[in-house]
């Protein structure tokens, strides 16, 4: 039904906005939000507070490498441009445009995808804008149709980095393909064969 949809578009939007506004002033936290705008502009939001983008340019940079608000948002986007990738399907590398700097306490990177594929079954999403940071962690989340509304931390041990597959309407994590062969396991055989003959014979 119509009105259930937008009740649960509402409901979903008000938990992110809840959950991002309560961490706003925190410095560890960040989110990346994908969705899709009522004109169908595909559009990139990174958000955190104004602190944690300080303390990133500043050890990057260095104290007083900028002195005007302009400035500092040229650093942000800089630090944006070599810390930030999302690739989809393997081999598309997404493009941004039209990249904005709305500073605040809760600071946003904004920013246009213009080559988003019309079919998606793979994205590498990699975030190290606040790698720095202690305990720095980032939530994703894909506010785009047919992609399945759940969050995804990218933090410390798993490099910032996100790697899921969609099948069937649901996320996965790609499994690390095993290479136990059976040439593996033959050279393993082999390997054990000559060395009890070894030992066997320095015994004789």
């Amino acid at each position: 039904m119509p009105y259930k949809n937008t009740a649960l578009k509402f409901l979903l939007f008000s938990l992110l906005w809840i959950s991002t506004t309560a961490l706003a002033h925190s410095p560890d936290f960040s989110s990346i939000i994908i969705s899709k705008t009522e004109n169908g502009q595909i559009v990139l939001q990174i958000t955190s507070s104004l602190t944690a983008f300080q303390q990133e340019v500043n050890y990057v940079n260095g104290e007083g490498a900028y002195t005007s608000p302009e400035e500092f948002q040229d650093l942000v986007l800089q630090l944006f441009k070599s810390r930030f990738s999302l690739i989809l399907n393997n081999n598309n590398t997404l493009e941004f445009k039209n990249l904005k700097v709305l500073l605040g306490h809760e600071t946003k990177i904004i920013a246009e995808i213009s080559n988003l594929p019309e079919e998606v079954d793979h994205i590498y999403l990699k975030n190290v804008l606040f790698k720095d940071l202690h305990n720095s962690q980032s939530v994703a989340i894909f506010l785009l149709n047919g992609f399945p509304k759940e969050k995804f931390t990218l933090q410390r041990n798993n490099k910032h980095e996100l790697n899921i597959i969609l099948e069937d309407e649901n996320w996965f994590v790609p499994t690390a393909k095993s290479d136990h062969t059976p040439l593996k396991y033959l050279s393993y055989l082999i390997t054990l064969i000559i060395g009890g003959l070894l030992l066997f014979l320095s015994k004789k």
